[in-house]
């Protein structure tokens, strides 16, 4: 007597190539893909160059003034701005006037300009009245020079200091600053080196002070 044997059907081979932001646990074909994101700023290789996953940069700037008596040296009044909430800059792509990065979920990485060392980079204009706009510029690139333009120092003193008011002689130097992260380094046929693998936080205080000597 012969023996049925059922046949087991087409083969299930696992795919093991998911396309950007795809994963599973189960390595079934038949699975949809995600509706994730990677970590922020997470790097890879792209097509001639890094690529980099959507973040932000957010940022707060809270402010102390001290106001001076105006025939001595003595601390009158200290006061402090309210404490703002946190603001949010999207970074855009290769230069500060670059397109913005990609935030729709799933996630696509953003093409960059090459290989090498990948720096989340953003600049301030303190005496913009809107807060939004004190720090107007921030992108994402490959290389680029180091952010030596730190805001200045301000010198012990009793003498007005405002670096928020447009209509001061306070140097330009004190109102705009570059700064900059580094999120990694990504070469050609070497293992991605990820140094950042979240949002960027920056929160500062800076001083005004007003009355004493001029």
């Amino acid at each position: 007597m012969p023996i049925e044997i059922t046949h087991a059907g087409p083969e299930n081979i696992p795919n093991t190539g998911f396309p950007e932001g795809r994963v599973s646990g189960a390595n079934n074909p038949a699975e949809p893909p995600l509706q994730h994101r990677p970590h922020a700023f997470a790097l890879m290789h792209g097509d001639g160059g890094a690529k980099v996953a959507y973040g932000q940069l957010v940022w707060r700037i809270d402010a102390i003034d001290i106001h001076f008596g105006s025939t001595s040296d003595v601390v009158e009044e200290v006061g402090q701005d309210a404490i703002a909430a946190f603001n949010v800059k999207i970074p855009t792509i290769d230069s500060s006037t670059g397109e913005p990065m990609d935030r729709t979920v799933p996630n696509t990485y953003n093409q960059l300009d090459g290989y090498g060392d990948v720096y989340l980079y953003w600049t301030t204009a303190l005496s913009e009245e809107d807060m939004a706009d004190r720090v107007d510029a921030c992108w994402v690139q490959v290389g680029g020079t180091p952010a030596e333009a730190e805001l200045a120092a301000v010198t012990t003193g009793s003498s007005g200091f405002h670096r928020f008011h447009p209509y001061t002689d306070t140097a330009e130097d004190h109102r705009v600053g570059t700064y900059r992260v580094k999120l990694g380094t990504v070469d050609e046929d070497e293992l991605v080196k990820q140094d950042h693998a979240s949002d960027v936080y920056w929160s500062t205080v800076l001083l005004e002070r007003t009355g004493g000597s001029s």
